[in-house]
């Protein structure tokens, strides 16, 4: 009887004390599909997922050519050709593999991008509904975006005021944000290097080359702390298919180097942008400089180059 009485008396407590509180609710899945922007967004993530799908089609398509030639050729083939052509096949599909894992997997390029797109929406609604909150006092805001509520009054959901504030300030991302690495580039003789002219220029394209919610650069922590994991102590050793694979491994969409000389009285300079999707070099630009003025000129000229092509 006494621990009935004592289960009551606890629950009643419990109970006065729910009754000043004040608990709202809101579906973010709703917020999602009826924001005014997500349209735009779908769209820009389709179009960076129907060029990986057309990659991996081609990819399909060259190893299935591969398989269908070897199973014609296979009776007239020595033993070496069999198992050089076998590697082959193997080699092939290990890439196609790996390309589908890199895009497609779990921590995918593909899930990356979702997640980038929906990030400043996201980080919308939860400014919206961090000041309902605070301004009226709401102990919680929960999401119930699956649905599973039993019981709630109707004045508990937020989720239309939500949608509502957050369609007064419509904004479209309007494309996937990309990122670049910048290698510092290398200088080919001591002049050069006793001027840091390679560090100046590394560092315009770093800094310069970042537009928000459209391109910044890998975290240069990350890019160093990979390099040191991969026994890489001086940057300058990197060729460019070094850089090319830890950009890669970085989920680089563009890397960048290159590499300064003094010939007489001009400083040369030579910039190597690689796409990533394609693993290819895109743009190889040359430049001469004539003074230090002159090479703030030419950094520039570079700059407005990669940019305009990455921003296309």
């Amino acid at each position: 009887m006494k621990y009935k009485i004592a289960v009551i008396l606890l629950l009643s407590i419990f109970a006065l004390n729910l009754s000043a509180e004040k608990f709202g609710y809101i579906n973010s899945q709703a917020i999602f599909q009826k924001y005014k922007g997500i349209s735009d967004i779908n769209r820009e993530i389709d179009k960076e997922l129907t060029e990986w799908k057309k990659q991996m089609s081609e990819m399909q398509n060259e190893l299935a050519g591969m398989e269908i030639s070897y199973k014609e050729q296979e009776a007239m083939l020595s033993e070496d050709a069999k198992l050089r052509k076998q590697q082959e096949i193997s080699s092939k599909r290990d890439a196609l593999n790996k390309f589908i894992e890199e895009i497609f997997g779990e921590n995918g390029k593909s899930t990356t991008i979702n997640k980038q797109m929906l990030k400043p929406v996201a980080d919308k609604i939860s400014s919206i509904i961090k000041k309902i909150g605070d301004e009226e006092e709401y102990t919680i805001i929960v999401d119930f975006a699956d649905g599973n509520i039993l019981y709630a009054k109707k004045d508990a959901d937020l989720t239309d005021r939500v949608i509502d504030e957050l369609n007064k300030e419509f904004f479209v991302p309007v494309s996937a944000l990309k990122k670049y690495i910048v290698f510092d580039f290398v200088p080919e003789d001591k002049e050069t290097r006793n001027e840091q002219y390679h560090i100046k220029l590394a560092k315009v394209l770093y800094t310069s080359l970042k537009v928000e919610n459209k391109i910044e650069p890998v975290n240069i922590k990350d890019v160093n702390t990979y390099l040191k994991n991969m026994g890489i102590t001086n940057i300058e050793d990197l060729k460019p298919m070094d850089a090319i694979n830890y950009s890669a491994a970085l989920n680089a969409d563009y890397a960048i180097t290159g590499k300064i000389k003094m010939s007489g009285n001009k400083i040369i300079v030579n910039v190597k942008l690689y796409e990533m999707k394609v693993r290819t070099e895109v743009l190889n630009i040359s430049k001469e400089a004539s003074s230090d003025l002159d090479f703030n000129s030419v950094s520039s000229e570079i700059l407005t180059e990669i940019k305009t092509y990455i921003e296309k």
